[in-house]
């Protein structure tokens, strides 16, 4: 069964990725959730299944930081559905200052158009459905759309498996 999430990028593009075992965010032409952004590192977020089970976590592998649900993690960070991966750009603001912020703050700042010095440049939603290859493959076409949301495209199109 293939595995499905959502990648919105600082150009407010959204697309799906079909997730594998082992995913790879960032700038290189070899990562397969790719972000077109100077920001991001080229090998920035490491989404992974360990072998042998089907728990997700996220690692950050950059020197700019990795947020889940606005929160810098270090290290190996387990995920959940629904869980928010970002790279943030900071630009005129110290990262001190960033740290003293609540996850709320920073997500209230993050998608505040008005605020001009922090802002998302990659959002990726951790929410997956079950499906098989050949619908995975059809999802294909549903890139071009704007999603309302992952989960309940996805859940509306393929129902979900309880």
């Amino acid at each position: 069964m293939a595995k499905v999430a959502q990648l919105r990028d600082n150009i407010d593009k959204t697309r799906y990725i079909v997730l594998r075992r082992e995913n790879m965010l960032g700038r290189a032409p070899e990562v397969n959730i790719l972000v077109d952004n100077a920001v991001v590192s080229r090998h920035h977020a490491r989404v992974a299944c360990p072998p042998g089970t089907s728990a997700y976590f996220a690692e950050d592998v950059s020197a700019r930081g990795v947020y889940v649900n606005f929160r810098r993690i270090k290290g190996r960070h387990p995920l959940k559905e629904g869980d928010r991966i970002c790279v943030i750009r900071f630009h005129n603001v110290h990262p001190t200052e960033i740290e003293k912020m609540s996850p709320q703050q920073l997500h209230d700042c993050c998608e505040d158009p008005r605020v001009e010095g922090i802002k998302a440049v990659a959002d990726f939603t951790f929410g997956h459905v079950e499906m098989s290859e050949t619908k995975a493959f059809a999802l294909q076409s549903l890139q071009e759309e704007k999603p309302e949301g992952l989960l309940a495209k996805l859940k509306g199109i393929f129902g979900k498996k309880d």
